[in-house]
């Protein structure tokens, strides 16, 4: 991820979630930045910037990440990670 992605991401984060504005950016960069690490590596290839279940999970991952429950977005995250992972295999392998 770009400074410029990561930079827009962060801004994204801070209005949909109303993070208060005493929390600092490189905080939610470093949220950001474990979060590519964790759910990038679930799904490698896909692009923040590009696709949008991608981008929503990792604002997700930030959010539970922001409020120390990491292990609940894995559990509560768990159906639409596989859904993605499979729909991305699809697309990847369907040659016709």
């Amino acid at each position: 991820m770009t400074g410029e992605e990561l930079e827009k991401l962060v801004n994204e984060m801070q209005e949909e979630f109303q993070i208060p504005p005493y929390y600092r950016d490189s905080q939610l960069k470093n949220l950001a930045k474990e979060g590519e690490q964790t759910v990038g590596s679930l799904n490698p290839g896909c692009s923040v910037t590009e696709d949008l279940t991608y981008r929503m999970l990792l604002k997700n991952y930030m959010y539970y990440a922001f409020h120390h429950r990491v292990s609940e977005f894995m559990d509560n995250y768990a159906s639409v990670i596989l859904t993605w992972q499979m729909e991305t295999e699809v697309e990847d392998n369907d040659i016709t």
